[in-house]
């Protein structure tokens, strides 16, 4: 049990950083585009370090929070960001204990991001910044648990939308180790409540089931990271709550708020790489890098105008 432990926190309980390798866009990459520091501070100590995103004439009474997945830090979705900036959104988003900009060894947990979420929400409120705001949380992945489970702790939400999310972690478990490797599970969750006994069990149906706050769930079925059964998608059928909605494509990976170019043009490109890794062709820095720098990030991280618009409607309703 101590093996799986000490391989989980290898894995994937580790520190983030930006290894300049992968291509990050920052707000000098958008014209006019302004970007205001905030920072934050979890009960834990850490730093949580952030910034209000906004092109000017931004709606004031309007604020969305962006919470990005496990990998990166909030600068991997500078694509989304931008475009609802563009929108006339001022967009909040901010790097989790762990990852990029932000202090601490490691992310701690996987209950982490939902942590770090109520730590900035709770900081906002306490200090009158959200009066008279309209409060919008989007997430994905890692960050899609976190807003899509948010509500069992905070309340003063007016939309959710949850990208490629899953529902909970014994759900996310359970869909990974089946069979003679369910033993697994008891000891990543063992590990997981002792770091944050609080959260760490959290299950958005819990959440959602009978909440007044708008909540849209997107997922792609062929996704391989986070499963469909590990899902909102796994108690759809089991919730009769208006205010809960679900979007289900296909052929978009873990990405369904990409273009299906930018979601193919992704898999080839990194498989290629992946594929150079292992045959020992890049073996530097500079070489990996150099790889990195031909690729076309723009047309990587195209948004899916369409999905978009639904997810606005959501925002806008």
């Amino acid at each position: 049990m101590c093996f799986i432990k000490t391989l989980y926190k290898k894995i994937l309980i580790k520190r983030y950083d930006d290894d300049h390798i992968i291509h990050y866009f920052s707000y000098k990459d958008f014209d006019g585009l302004y970007a205001e520091s905030r920072n934050f501070k979890t009960e834990e100590g850490y730093l949580i370090k952030g910034y209000y995103y906004y092109y000017p004439s931004y709606k004031e009474d309007q604020l969305i929070i962006l919470c990005h997945g496990i990998g990166g830090g909030h600068r991997s979705y500078m694509r989304e960001i931008e475009l609802l900036c563009k929108k006339g959104y001022r967009v909040l988003s901010y790097d989790n204990v762990g990852c990029f900009e932000s202090e601490g060894k490691s992310i701690r947990a996987a209950s982490e991001s939902t942590n770090d979420l109520l730590c900035v929400l709770n900081t906002l409120k306490k200090e009158g910044s959200l009066n008279g705001i309209k409060v919008s949380l989007i997430g994905h992945s890692w960050g899609g648990h976190a807003v899509s489970n948010i509500l069992s702790y905070y309340n003063e939400i007016d939309s959710i939308v949850c990208i490629s999310g899953y529902a909970s972690m014994e759900l996310f478990l359970n869909s990974m180790f089946k069979g003679k490797h369910k033993f697994i599970r008891h000891s990543i969750m063992k590990y997981e409540k002792k770091m944050n006994e609080k959260l760490y069990n959290s299950y958005s149906y819990n959440a959602v089931k009978d909440t007044k706050t708008r909540v849209l769930f997107i997922h792609s079925k062929d996704d391989s990271v986070v499963r469909l059964d590990a899902s909102a998608f796994s108690y759809k059928d089991k919730i009769n709550n208006p205010n809960v909605n679900y979007l289900l494509c296909e052929g978009k990976s873990h990405n369904p708020n990409y273009t299906y170019d930018a979601v193919k043009y992704m898999k080839e490109s990194f498989g290629e790489y992946n594929k150079l890794i292992k045959a020992k062709k890049l073996k530097t820095f500079e070489a990996k890098k150099a790889y990195m720098d031909k690729l076309d990030w723009y047309r990587m991280t195209e948004q899916d105008e369409d999905i978009w618009n639904i997810i606005l409607s959501n925002i806008k309703e």
